[in-house]
């Protein structure tokens, strides 16, 4: 009964200090906050089922948010609106205060013009701040294919916003 106990608590612990990061990632992945609210209740939801099976030396994080891809992964293919979802996108605001609202609608509208992997690289890296490792862990690759990747999606998003941008955000 003890154990039992121990794995709620432990499990409320991991929900108080990784949910609003597991919103974010699959709010800037879904685009949609009802839905990211729901997944974070299955992220929850899959991480009590499986925390029987869980390796604790993985890292907690990136195992959560691994739960997180692979349910919007399944969401998105039951509802079968990849190409529909991707049309009509409206892409979420980024809410850093300290950048004027210009640029943080240019550099949403860049990053939602981002190709899947791309945009989940870059949010990951450098919204999520995960290391090399940790996005590789997220995303089931190899740290090489995280480095070209996130090397790939910087210049990308440096040649979308050109020479003329001001934003001075991209010092990556």
């Amino acid at each position: 009964m003890s154990s039992e106990l121990d794995r709620d608590a432990d499990l409320r612990d991991l929900y108080e200090l990784y949910r609003h990061d597991i919103y974010r990632f699959a709010r800037y992945t879904l685009g949609d906050s009802s839905v990211a609210l729901d997944v974070v209740q299955e992220v929850f939801v899959r991480a009590i089922r499986a925390w029987g099976n869980f390796r604790h030396d993985a890292n907690t994080k990136t195992w959560l948010l691994s739960i997180a891809r692979n349910y919007m992964y399944d969401y998105v293919r039951k509802q079968k609106k990849w190409n529909q979802f991707i049309s009509e996108y409206d892409p979420p605001f980024i809410a850093d205060r300290e950048l004027p609202i210009e640029t943080t609608l240019v550099l949403e509208q860049t990053l939602m013009a981002l190709k899947e992997s791309y945009r989940q690289v870059f949010i990951l890296r450098h919204i999520e701040e995960l290391s090399v490792e940790e996005t590789a862990q997220v995303l089931g690759w190899s740290p090489g294919k995280v480095r070209t990747t996130d090397y790939r999606a910087v210049a990308r998003i440096r040649n979308m916003l050109g020479t003329g941008f001001e934003g001075g955000i991209l010092n990556v």
